[in-house]
């Protein structure tokens, strides 16, 4: 048993070092190889209007949320090339990734090649979804989600609550998180002290937000409006079903670039991103009240593993349902899909890495391609749709998902009853 919490206890640095000779040696290989698609023109643009003194919203509009503003001058101040120092900030991002992904798994009690996979897969994005990670800065928001799904495992209410804020700020997708930690909550400590953690997440929230919103209210909010008014992107669900059909029965489509990037145009992709935006709120309900009704009737120590995989769900359906569905979004769903207990823990671990590998298939090598509506790149896209939709299903929230947990430090401390393991 100490050979075995040595181990434990090593298990993040060990991942964290692999982390970080993965993004010094086989990224710079793979980025250097295959001629990338980057949005560092864009972050260097809006840090070099900050240097000049320029404010994001007022003085110069900003689609991104103030803490992704935060992220651009952050890489712009360190020293050296600004490309190189934003690589620099999200390989720290995913070392702040890795080890809550490692210190979690144990907490939920997974066996230890359980908890190296989780950390190992999570070291290995590079290599699953290429040079993208350094160009966006996606893996700030998974380090976040990260260390909130830490705080609720160990019961650290408050913490997550302000990792749910500062999330936020950076992307505002976890705000269909919220749900799902409310439910949790109140399960645990009741209604007074949720609503107590809530509201100090809410005042981080309002601490960081409300100076914007009181300097510059308009470009603050069309930087909101800008991603409402965005058309069905080529990447979505809602494309490659409409890649589907023209592959299948040879139905038109059309190709536009607006917005950053590329989108089908007409009234079948608007109709599609309509279908889509309430095909994903009903998503994010089914699963908030899925854990509530799992909640009331499993015991207290199912709480954790549902948690994460209602996280895991409501990450992957913000992928399947959303009207957009950059690459780089697959990023957000490792934290929890590596983390999933029971028996389709291994499967949905196998099958979040093949959605990454298929992405990384044709982006950024063949997106032109793809662009172009040649079809074997749309029938890959239409493949790797197909299993993120798989991948909702193996996550989705059910009964046998918990593991048995072991003493974890401060659990009983906090309130937490350690369950005995079971046979």
């Amino acid at each position: 048993m100490t050979r075995r919490a040595d181990i434990e206890r090593l298990l993040p640095w060990l991942l964290s070092l692999l982390a970080v000779l993965v993004w010094v040696g086989p990224l710079q290989w793979v980025s250097g190889a295959v001629p990338q698609i980057s949005d560092i023109p864009t972050y260097e643009g809006a840090y070099a209007q900050m240097a000049a003194g320029n404010l994001p919203y007022l003085d110069f509009s900003l689609e991104y949320p103030p803490g992704a503003a935060a992220i651009f001058w952050a890489a712009g101040v360190l020293p050296g090339d600004y490309d190189v120092a934003f690589s620099f900030l999200m390989m720290v991002a995913l070392v702040l990734t890795v080890i809550p992904v490692t210190l979690t798994a144990r907490a939920l009690g997974l066996s230890v090649a359980r908890q190296a996979a989780a950390g190992g897969i999570t070291a290995c994005i590079p290599l699953l979804l290429g040079g993208l990670v350094s160009t966006r800065f996606d893996l700030v928001l998974a380090a976040l989600i990260a260390w909130m799904l830490w705080a609720v495992v160990t019961d650290r209410m408050t913490t997550a609550w302000v990792m749910l804020a500062l999330a936020v700020v950076v992307k505002l997708v976890p705000l269909a998180f919220i749900p799902v930690l409310a439910i949790v909550h109140i399960r645990r400590h009741g209604g007074r002290d949720a609503r107590r953690s809530a509201l100090i997440g809410l005042a981080v929230l309002a601490v960081l937000i409300i100076p914007v919103a009181l300097l510059a209210p308009q470009g603050l909010w069309d930087s909101v409006a800008y991603h409402l008014d965005r058309p069905l992107q080529l990447e979505s669900s809602g494309a490659a079903y409409l890649m589907g059909m023209r592959l299948l029965a040879g139905v038109p489509l059309a190709v536009e670039t607006s917005f950053g990037s590329q989108g089908l145009a007409g009234g079948a992709p608007d109709l599609m991103a309509l279908i889509s935006t309430i095909a994903l709120v009903l998503l994010v309900l089914a699963i908030a009240l899925t854990v509530l009704r799992l909640l009331s009737v499993q015991p207290p120590s199912a709480d954790s593993a549902l948690f994460v995989a209602a996280i895991a769900a409501t990450s992957i359906a913000l992928l399947v349902a959303g009207k957009v569905l950059s690459p780089q979004f697959l990023v957000w769903i490792i934290p929890s899909a590596v983390l999933i207990g029971g028996r389709f823990g291994w499967a949905s671990t196998w099958v979040a890495m093949v959605s990454m590998l298929l992405t990384q298939a044709y982006f950024p090598s063949l997106y032109w391609r793809l662009v172009a509506l040649q079809g074997p790149e749309m029938a890959l896209l239409v493949l790797r749709d197909a299993v993120l939709i798989i991948l909702l299903a193996l996550v989705w929230p059910r009964r046998g998902m918990e593991s048995q947990l072991r003493d974890v430090p401060g659990a009983q401390a906090r309130g937490r009853p350690v369950p005995k393991p079971s046979g």
